[in-house]
């Protein structure tokens, strides 16, 4: 009676412990975004931008984006594997379980190196001028990168839309998710 009691326990705790983990991570993850330069549109603000940047970087692109992706869907896959082996452990074996156990987050390394290598490989491709969107269909011209990371200048609303911030001082920045309304952010220098 009293292993299935702790069975259910633990059942429950890892359940608990992997609802507050992906409310907690996921946002993060999804809005953390390594760089000054916004991924999204000027104009409308949404993904999908083609970008100005030399002929192998659509080839890093997408190998940034499946090691992101895979990096990411084993880590999320990875934790509950790697909590239940702990759990189990000490369930069956009680305490002197538990320190062959702790080796299994170990596991986790391989996904989290390629989960962090996809996001700065999408960032460096991010940081390049814009070149047409392909939800807006707005076009614009080649610039330099460095230029453009100088111009560069993004604002993170309350909700965690990224904007791109205007040029003019005192100007107001509505956010297009939340339509909350803000004033622009004074010039820092760099």
């Amino acid at each position: 009676m009293l292993s299935s009691f702790l069975q259910a326990l633990a059942s429950k705790l890892v359940e608990a412990i992997l609802g507050k983990l992906t409310e907690w991570l996921a946002p993060k993850a999804l809005r953390a975004v390594p760089h000054r330069a916004s991924p999204n549109c000027p104009r409308c603000g949404g993904y999908g931008v083609r970008r100005w940047a030399p002929g192998g970087m659509a080839v890093v692109f997408l190998l940034s984006l499946l090691a992101f992706a895979w990096g990411f869907g084993f880590t999320v896959l990875g934790v509950p594997v790697v909590v239940f082996t702990v759990v189990g452990a000490v369930v069956s074996d009680g305490v002197g379980g538990l320190w062959p156990a702790l080796l299994a987050p170990l596991g986790l390394l391989v996904p989290g190196a390629l989960l962090v290598s996809g996001a700065f490989g999408l960032a460096w491709y991010h940081s390049y001028p814009p070149k047409w969107c392909a939800r807006c269909h707005g076009n614009w011209p080649r610039r330099d990168r460095a230029e453009y990371l100088r111009a560069a200048r993004v604002f993170t609303c309350g909700c965690g839309k990224r904007l791109r911030v205007p040029a003019a001082a005192g100007a107001k920045l509505r956010c297009p998710s939340c339509k909350a309304e803000h004033a622009t952010p004074a010039r820092t220098g760099r």
